[in-house]
């Protein structure tokens, strides 16, 4: 099945397609990230391992009629449960998707878009385990648009972080859906079309990479291309079929490690020196960098729920 449509639900867009599979390795625990505060505080955790089971428990089962449906999606529990799950895998998706190493051994420009691509791929992933679920299509079907919500919310910070004009946000905020919608169409295509094709299907997500996270820079190396187009390949794999049930629906997505990037070399074959990135802030686990609604940053501890303006020590 290939990617067939786009469809406005609640208060987002969403997109629906196919299918593919993978082990897992450990969880990562993730919660969503809290609202700032100037001074810093401390907060209960809000992942607890009962909560978790009631986002799954409570949920409406495959055999509820339509009452019960448009209960789980109109009734207030059943929308917290969504903004709660929601937030959690898309905090997996951005945390993984932020890591420093994408910019400094691989090599990604530090730029808005491919920053942004990184993000959309994440949430494809995941995107790709909740249209696969047969246990509860309904609530996963839900849970997706509350997650391309938040990746849309959190896209329009990232806009108005840029520093452009307030008028024009609206307006690069449907470009960067659309930037989205083709990433995610292309990666559709590269494993429903070659399927069968372990090679074809290797070159279709390079130049997937290549278009949509390089944006047709000619400088790119193949190097590059196939690492990260083979991370793309297993996580595919990873998270559509190797994630356990009883992982996912906590929220705690398994990335494993990071793509080995050491020794990569250029399109001549000499291998690339060190790279340094302007404007780039490495912190130490487990504080990492967050956005308010306007744009502002601050700084999260995705431990201890700490967050704060001032840079942590």
């Amino acid at each position: 099945m290939t990617f067939r449509h786009i469809i406005a639900r609640g208060r987002g867009v969403v997109y629906s397609p196919a299918r593919q599979g993978f082990t897992a390795p450990f969880p990562l625990s993730t919660v969503a990230s809290p609202s700032p505060s100037p001074s810093r505080q401390k907060a209960e955790l809000p992942c607890r391992l009962t909560q978790h089971a009631q986002i799954r428990c409570l949920s409406s089962s495959p055999a509820q009629g339509i009452l019960g449906k448009l209960w789980d999606k109109f009734s207030i529990e059943g929308q917290k449960r969504r903004i709660i799950m929601g937030e959690r895998l898309f905090r997996s998706a951005q945390f993984r998707a932020q890591d420093p190493r994408w910019f400094t051994e691989a090599r990604l420009p530090w730029e808005f878009r491919p920053k942004h691509a990184l993000i959309s791929m994440h949430t494809w992933f995941i995107h790709k385990r909740l249209i696969m679920d047969t246990v509860d299509p309904h609530l996963a079907l839900l849970i997706q648009e509350e997650l391309f919500d938040i990746l849309w919310n959190d896209t329009r910070a990232r806009i108005r972080s840029e520093g452009v004009n307030e008028l024009t946000v609206n307006k690069h905020l449907k470009d960067a859906q659309q930037l989205t919608f083709l990433y995610c169409t292309h990666l559709d295509h590269a494993f429903s079309e070659y399927a069968d094709d372990d090679y074809k299907r290797f070159e279709e997500l390079a130049a997937a990479v290549w278009i949509h996270v390089f944006n047709r820079d000619e400088d790119a190396c193949n190097d590059q291309l196939k690492r990260i187009a083979a991370y793309i390949e297993y996580q595919h794999e990873n998270i559509a079929h190797g994630l356990p049930d009883s992982y996912f629906w906590e929220g705690r997505i398994p990335w494993g490690d990071m793509p080995n990037f050491k020794g990569m070399k250029d399109n001549s074959g000499k291998e690339l020196d060190s790279h340094n990135v302007s404007g780039l802030v490495i912190l130490k686990e487990p504080w990492t960098i967050t956005l308010t609604d306007s744009g502002k940053p601050y700084y999260w501890n995705t431990k201890t729920n700490e967050t704060t303006f001032a840079t942590p020590k």
